[in-house]
């Protein structure tokens, strides 16, 4: 009796609170885990760039629900090791004005970060490296071989005065390369001499080569970092320092025009 009695009992109150709840269903919930598209255009590797100029990055991003002023944008001068931050939350127009400071760097890239509203995001850096320099020296004119003495080569050209945009400006010297075929790969164009003046001696070439090949570059030595790849091409000439080597050396100074 006891036991009918306490099953009756519960039974009411089970049935009471299901009297008592009630339930719906809500509108759908968007969990969107796909992080956004992003493809840095400029400057993704390769290009020159100078101090003092003002050029513009340019991205392209998007995704379905992209957050406002998304775009983070960085640069490094050592190829990635470290990154300064350009501009942060900033509007995705894909394109950001960038005013070129220096230092010097042949090993330079920018990194860009875009974010959507649910905390996904994507980052990219340049693929490869590129340039910041000062305004290049317009490259020599006039070149000139004399082979009269049937012996030696003189080469000598004009004197370079101005940048390429026509700025005034006296390079530091000169450096002379040559080469024994005509091909322009700069690993071919092997070191000679570094000058002061316009005319350099290459002697006794015109009694072993049937043909040769110069190269002359006007440059200016903001850092100092040129004098010292000099003084290593000057000191191993053996090594045949080419013209590639010279730029790999120099990392974060500048050569001017060459012809």
């Amino acid at each position: 009796m006891k036991t009918t009695m306490l099953t009756c009992i519960l039974f009411i109150f089970v049935t009471g609170l299901l009297a008592l709840s009630g339930y719906d269903t809500s509108a759908p919930v968007i969990n969107d885990t796909v992080d956004p598209t992003l493809s840095i255009l400029t400057p993704n590797g390769g290009e020159a760039w100078y101090i003092g100029d003002t050029n513009d990055i340019t991205w392209t991003a998007s995704d379905t629900n992209l957050s406002p002023n998304s775009i983070y944008l960085w640069c490094s001068l050592n190829g990635g090791t470290d990154y300064l931050p350009l501009a942060e939350g900033i509007a995705n127009d894909g394109t950001e004005s960038w005013l070129i400071p220096s230092p010097q760097s042949y090993n330079a890239k920018v990194q860009i970060k875009v974010s959507d509203s649910f905390g996904n995001f994507t980052q990219k850096a340049s693929a490869s490296p590129f340039t910041i320099t000062y305004v290049p020296l317009l490259a020599p004119t006039g070149i000139t071989v004399d082979i009269s003495n049937g012996v030696d080569a003189v080469i000598s050209w004009q004197e370079v005065t101005e940048t390429i945009y026509h700025t005034p400006l006296t390079p530091d010297g000169y450096i002379v390369l040559y080469n024994e075929t005509p091909y322009e790969d700069d690993q071919f164009y092997n070191f000679l001499a570094s000058v002061t003046g316009l005319s350099h001696t290459h002697y006794n070439v015109a009694q072993s080569w049937d043909q040769m090949f110069y190269k002359v570059i006007a440059y200016k030595d903001y850092d100092g970092r040129m004098a010292e790849v000099l003084a290593r091409a000057k000191a191993n000439p053996e090594l045949k320092f080419s013209l590639a080597d010279i730029k790999q050396a120099l990392v974060s100074a500048s050569i001017g025009g060459e012809k």
